[in-house]
This record gives structure tokens, sequence and C-alpha cells, in this order.
């Protein structure tokens, strides 16, 4: 995809979790480097996530948790968009529709929701959604073609 001009980009989870594994492309840090950078709520919610999910007694967990709050931390609270109302109820039909023509298990049909939440506040704040998360955002994308996607694999 050709990334629209001056276009800001927003990170779905995938990506803060590629950055701090060292896993991002080399062409996605690169053009880091040259856009305006926006952090959506719900990714920053799947990371913060895990810091409640991890296993305290685990010997892994500090070495984990430590680059995730660290990452949280740093990024400037003017640069967080929080979906709108509106935004929501919509992310939650687009997810509603995806659970059902992809026949989701009903205990999973919140499976698109963060998905459709991002790529909604990518599309309605003009952003670019950035994402190794191919298979849900090309379903997402069938729905409302307009908005724009940049795919990778990892580095």
């Amino acid at each position: 995809m050709q990334v629209p001009a001056r276009a800001s980009l927003l990170f779905d989870a995938t990506v803060y979790i590629d950055q701090l594994k060292g896993q991002l492309p080399t062409s996605i840090i690169n053009l880091m480097a040259s856009r305006t950078i926006l952090h959506g709520a719900p990714a920053l919610a799947e990371l913060a996530v895990t810091i409640g999910a991890l296993e305290p007694a685990d010997r892994r967990t500090q070495a984990t948790l430590i680059p995730i709050i660290e990452t949280l931390t740093r990024i400037n609270p003017s640069r967080i968009i929080v979906p709108s109302y509106a935004m929501w109820l919509e992310a939650a039909v687009m997810a509603g529709i995806l659970a059902r023509t992809q026949t989701i298990p009903k205990q999973d049909r919140r499976k698109f929701f963060n998905d459709a939440l991002l790529f909604l506040q990518a599309a309605y704040s003009g952003s670019v959604l950035v994402s190794r998360n191919s298979r849900d955002l090309d379903l997402l994308l069938q729905l409302k073609p307009q908005a724009h996607v940049l795919l990778y694999d990892k580095s």
C-alpha cells in the first residue's frame, strides 16, 4: 500500500509487541521516523492487560513487564486517541457481522472487536492503521474499503 502523504500512523498492538521483541521490519521503523504517531486506547489496553495476566511468581514475568510498562508510560498522552461512542457501536456491529460470517463460536464473538475499534479510529482520524494482523484486517477492509491499512510481516 502507498501510504498517503502526511498521514499519521496508528498502531495495532502487534506493532508494539514486535518492536519490543526487536522484530519490527526496518521499512516500518523508517516510516515511523517520518510520521506523526497516534496511539489507540484499545491497542494500549491490549498491552496493559498483559500486566495483570502474567503470573507474578513466574521468574520471567519481571523481564516481560518492565518493557511493557516503560512503553506505556513513555507515550505522550496528547497522542492517545479514544474511540467515540459512535465508533464503539459501529465496531460492535462490524465485529458481530464478522463473527457471524466467519462462523466464530459463541464464546469467541468478541474476537474482532478491538481490531474493529482500531480500524475505525484510523479511518475516522485519517490515519493509516499499521499491523501484521492481515487476516482480520483484510476482513474489516471488505466492510469499509476506503480505510487505510498498512500490513507487514515480521522481520
